[in-house]
Formats: structure tokens, sequence, C-alpha cells
């Protein structure tokens, strides 16, 4: 893989501190997302979406920063005129690749295409980059970055790319968050390492996870056991396993 700018580098490790720092209760956090049209310029539109596929496709959480929102008819079209389409939901629901539309066809081939007329055309896309956060069975979840004019670059697909692990991890938090926060007085950082705490992180791992020392983590862990009024990381978890329920 190609080596980044240091510019590159700085602006990815300033969206990650971005989005470590985020608190709100959204499925993903808006304000990563509107760094990331900054950082890789989408006008077209830019947004978070979970979908579930297993039998067809239906939206059922979305979070668009930049965007206009799909008409019936391209609602529609994702379902029955999704084969059309080589970035779709249903082909890449575990898939840890970036996709390029790009790569897979050009303008000319698009302009054949039912979904063409319905979906791109309409919304001014004439490139895509999407990635796949993991999900489970039947469901879909990701984010996409859609713009007009000119393709996305090498290095706008590599900066996308490198930044998947980390947005991986920002969907975690703002999911514990979700989750976790309204119970038992829970603050969302508490809710985060309870979040981290079920899934098997040490202490130093999920310092490192969330951007804070580990004298902290053990501090908001104290806060955890006491508000749950439980005295191990194993029951921790067992009441986090408990609410995913």
């Amino acid at each position: 893989m190609r080596t980044i700018s240091q510019r590159d580098t700085a602006a990815l490790l300033e969206l990650v501190h971005d989005g470590a720092a985020d608190v709100g209760r959204e499925p993903f956090p808006s304000r990563v997302l509107l760094a990331l049209s900054r950082l890789i310029p989408s006008d077209a539109c830019v947004g978070y979406q979970e979908a579930d596929v297993a039998r067809g496709f239906r939206v059922v959480d979305q979070v668009e920063v930049v965007g206009e929102p799909p008409t019936p008819a391209t609602e529609a079209a994702f379902d029955t005129l999704g084969w059309q389409n080589p970035m779709h939901c249903r082909l890449h629901a575990h898939d840890d690749r970036v996709f390029r539309l790009s790569d897979h066809l050009t303008r000319r081939q698009r302009r054949f295409l039912t979904y063409d007329a319905i979906v791109w055309r309409p919304h001014g896309i004439d490139d895509a980059l999407r990635l796949w956060l993991p999900a489970e069975q039947g469901r879909s979840r990701s984010i996409y970055l859609e713009r007009g004019g000119k393709n996305y670059t090498n290095r706008e697909l590599i900066l996308f790319s490198l930044l998947r692990p980390h947005l991986v991890r920002m969907r975690a938090n703002a999911e514990a968050r979700r989750r976790f926060d309204r119970h038992k007085g829970m603050t969302p950082r508490e809710a985060e390492v309870l979040g981290w705490i079920s899934r098997g992180k040490t202490n130093r791992e999920i310092a490192t996870l969330l951007f804070i020392s580990p004298h902290t983590v053990r501090k908001h862990i104290e806060n955890i056991f006491e508000k749950l009024g439980v005295r191990t990381r194993t029951a921790a978890a067992l009441f986090a396993a408990d609410a995913y329920l």
C-alpha cells in the first residue's frame, strides 16, 4: 500500500480523535461523517446506513449528512434493481474491503442501466466509495461517499481503507452508548467501557480504544460496578449480555 503524506496522516488522526471524543446516541457519529466528507470531498451523498437484507432490502437506521432523502421510487429501486449495482449491500454485507464504483462500471456502461436513470443520475452521483462494518447475518452496515464530477482517486480509496478499523470501533462505541447509557444512570463513557468489557477487552486495550489512560478506565469500571451492584467483570459482562436480548 502506498505511503500517505504527513498532511493526510494528521487529518486521519484528527478524524479518529473526534470519533473517540463523541458521546452522542446516533448509530454513527455525524461529526465523523462530516469530517470524512471534507477529507474525501463528496457532494452528492454521505452517510451511514443499516439495512435488513435477509429477504430484500429495507433501511432500518440511517445517518445522512450530505444529500437529499431518497424518493419512494429510489427506495424501491434499492430492492428491485439492486442487482444492477455492483456495490449493493446484499452482495458485500460481510466484506472488509472498500469498493469504488468506477472500478466496476464505466460511465458509458452505467447509461444503459435503469438503476442509473432512477438512482445515480437524479442524485448527481458519478462515482462512489463504500465500506461495510461488521453486522449479524441478514443485516448490512455501511458507510458511503458519493460525488459528481471526477472519480475518486487511489489516494482517497487508501485513506478510506485506512480508516475502516477506526470506523468499526466508533460504531461499536455508539452502539454501547445507545444500549447502556440509560441503564443504572451510566454516563456515555461508562457505557462504552462496559461495551468493551463485554467483548473481553483488558483495561489497557480499552484505554487504547477510547484514547484515555488505564487509570481513567479503572475509575470508570469502579463506577460501573457500583451502579450495577456487581463486583466482577464477568458479572458486568453478563449484564451487558442481558441488555442485548
